[in-house]
């Protein structure tokens, strides 16, 4: 049986962990050609590592999503190596938890500029490549907290990013069609590193929100990545899955 991306040229944002990583992982076993790009050589290098014990190859960029130069070069370099780019995962991010009160411009605008900044410059620099080549795919990882009613307090300003990039991927499909899908992916709670540095009463009031009453794995989160990069998704643009177990259904 072919592999659902085989030969397929994929570079991940944010992959050294968490759902980048398991994105990753999940496009190599499906047969893509896989880049991740991440600020931390440690992180990356330990992915690299974990893939090769497993038979999987990756190659790993370092660069910083909200730095313009890093990502040009990243995606030169990636370009370069491959020979195109067919997917874009877009899935670096961060949070900085403050109260209102206490939230300060800087953090806002940290948080902004990976978040939401950080996915326009990598799609902009991806989709030059991929009008060239006359196809491609970019699937951006957005979140639960940017939809309508889910906004968090201590995560104001991430919130409103994840709803910019839920805005930006609607945007970006009218503009980069009829040869570029841009879709996204909204998760919920899941068990990652900054999931589990959470105390057992804020894990217990997450879960009581969430019909299926469990956190997500990475890997549910990568298989929604997996079908938009896939050509399964090739009629699929402007759209947003969320993967959330049901959170998203709760008012207010």
């Amino acid at each position: 049986m072919v592999a659902r991306l085989d030969g397929i040229c994929a570079l991940v944002t944010g992959g050294g962990r968490g759902i980048g990583a398991a994105t990753a992982r999940r496009y190599a076993e499906e047969g893509a050609k896989v880049g991740i790009m991440g600020k931390g050589a440690e992180s990356l290098a330990r992915a690299k590592a974990e893939f090769a014990a497993d038979g999987l190859e990756v190659e790993t960029f370092i660069g910083d999503v909200s730095s313009a130069a890093d990502v040009e070069r990243v995606v030169d370099d990636f370009v370069r190596k491959f020979g195109r780019i067919d997917v874009l995962v877009n899935n670096a991010g961060m949070t900085l938890p403050a109260a209102f009160a206490d939230k300060t411009a800087d953090q806002w605008m940290k948080v902004l500029q990976v978040n939401l900044i950080g996915t326009f410059l990598c799609s902009q620099a991806a989709a030059r490549h991929m009008r060239e080549a006359g196809k491609g795919k970019i699937v951006n990882v957005t979140s639960v907290r940017g939809l309508d009613h889910c906004g968090r307090a201590p995560v104001a300003d991430y919130s409103a990013a994840k709803a910019g990039v839920i805005n930006l991927t609607k945007t970006l499909a009218k503009e980069l069609a009829p040869n570029i899908t841009v879709n996204a992916v909204a998760p919920g709670h899941t068990s990652t590193d900054l999931l589990r540095s959470l105390t057992d009463d804020a894990k217990k009031g997450m879960l009581s929100g969430t019909p299926l009453n469990r956190f997500a794995e990475p890997s549910d989160i990568a298989n929604a990545i997996l079908f938009l990069g896939s050509a399964e998704s090739d009629f699929i643009t402007g759209q947003q899955i969320v993967v959330d177990g049901g959170f998203s259904l709760k008012a207010g």
